[in-house]
């Protein structure tokens, strides 16, 4: 089960009439590995009656000759990390289209909030495009990742959050402090929030 905090995805609460009436929107959930991101997108689609939840690192995948990890630092990487966004863009604006919502999940840092600034930001009004940053401490998001068994990168969870750490002045939308939440669909509660008073809009 993706990042996080694995079993125990029941909703504390029910989909409202307010949540299925806001049928057209992105929301990105950004956050280093281990953070819960999946788990977080996972439990916040049950919300709607209608959404797709696109993870960016399966895209990136889809690579099969001449894959970069995301660490490799060089211009390949790059052009990779790019095409994937372009690519779930895509994925995206098709959705709006036919009246899907999105749940996109990636690392992104404040270079790539700008390329998905440029690429979906055109949608609104109709489809208003919302950004969360997930930032638990480093310590719990190192415990929560340490439970993704063989998918855990210490060393890669650590370099991210003291990126996005550092950087967090320039991320945009809104970022949550998840540290002491003690499930994915408390989070999902505090994401669905923010979206609803219009608090992560990626202006």
């Amino acid at each position: 089960m993706g990042e996080g905090w694995g079993e125990g995805l029941c909703l504390r609460t029910p989909r409202s009439p307010d949540a299925r009436g806001r049928m057209n929107q992105v929301i990105v959930i950004s956050g280093p590995p281990g953070a819960g991101k999946t788990s977080v997108g996972e439990a916040l689609i049950e919300r709607f009656d209608r959404m797709l939840l696109v993870e960016v690192e399966d895209v990136r995948h889809m690579v099969k000759a001449g894959f970069r990890q995301p660490w490799a630092g060089d211009q390949q990487t790059r052009e990779q990390l790019e095409l994937a966004i372009r690519n779930v863009c895509a994925i995206a604006r098709e959705s709006i289209a036919a009246r899907y919502s999105v749940v996109i999940v990636d690392v992104v840092l404040p270079w790539q909030a700008e390329l998905y600034r440029e690429l979906l930001a055109p949608l609104a009004p109709a489809a208003p495009l919302h950004f969360v940053t997930l930032l638990p401490s480093l310590g719990a998001t190192l415990q929560r990742d340490a439970t993704r068994g063989a998918e855990s990168i210490p060393d890669r969870v650590r370099a991210v959050h003291a990126e996005l750490t550092a950087d967090r002045g320039a991320l945009p939308g809104a970022i949550l402090d998840t540290s002491d939440d003690a499930s994915a669909a408390l989070t999902a509660d505090r994401v669905q929030d923010l979206v609803a008073r219009g608090a992560s809009l990626l202006g």
